[in-house]
């Protein structure tokens, strides 16, 4: 059975990696990855990798910024139509970050909008549930899809590293308190070069307060940072994936 997760880019896939790792059981397999022939347009933005579990694979596709969702499921919808039913995407998860604060039926309707233009009608009703679809395939098999938007932050706006941060507070008092400074740090520039959109201020944000909890390891990616969180441990990360268990 192949799923598939659709974020947006690298810091979403790297730690629903870990979460879908350390809680969920997934494990990285290199060589379905290298195999999997997904239609990447730009190796620089995009990423995709390939977990595995009992018979089951699980794909995140990162595509490489919001306006990149469109061509990736629908790449995904058109697949399941030539793809024989046994081989076929049965579940999609869309992870999508709650820009300027907007309104969760905004979000589901764009997300509809997609399925809308691949000849699908399909009707969110809440963010974080499933939604179930049955469809035909060229082989006039009768398939059963299910569909879960999860929208984060759920309750303000912001993006993935808002959620992160979040959860960093959860830490203790003085993680809460570097993530406090770390805010007020970058909301004193005012530059244009640089920190010329919210969403880069935000990303300048986690930065930061990544930079002052692990000064040890300032020189190395990001990533490496974030997997030395135990993620799994803080209810904003719990809450924001708990449908995830149920892939």
């Amino acid at each position: 059975m192949k799923n598939i997760i659709f974020c947006e880019g690298s810091t979403d896939a790297i730690l629903l990696s870990y979460y879908l790792g350390k809680v969920v059981g997934w494990n990285y397999n290199k060589r379905l990855t290298k195999k999997i022939g997904l239609p990447i347009r730009n190796h620089e933005n995009e990423e995709v990798y390939v977990y595995s579990k009992d018979e089951k694979e699980l794909i995140i596709w990162a595509v490489g910024g919001q306006n990149n969702f469109h061509y990736a499921i629908s790449h995904i919808i058109q697949a399941n139509e030539v793809l024989e039913r046994d081989n076929a995407y049965k579940k999609l998860i869309i992870l999508k970050d709650r820009d300027q604060f907007e309104e969760n039926n905004k979000i589901l309707r764009e997300i509809e909008d997609i399925f809308m233009d691949n000849g699908i009608k399909i009707d969110f009703k809440n963010n974080n549930d499933w939604v179930h679809y049955i469809y035909s395939n060229n082989y006039d098999e009768e398939n059963h899809i299910e569909v879960l938007p999860i929208i984060i932050p759920f309750d303000k706006e912001g993006a993935l590293e808002t959620f992160i941060l979040d959860a960093i507070c959860e830490m203790g008092e003085e993680e809460s308190h570097v993530v406090g400074k770390s805010k007020e740090f970058i909301s004193g520039f005012s530059l244009t070069k640089y920190l010329n959109t919210q969403r880069l201020r935000v990303k300048g944000e986690l930065a930061v307060a990544l930079g002052t909890l692990f000064p040890q390891k300032t020189f190395t990616p990001i990533d490496s940072m974030l997997k030395s969180i135990r993620w799994e441990e803080y209810e904003t990360i719990q809450n924001g994936f708990r449908k995830l268990k149920e892939i």
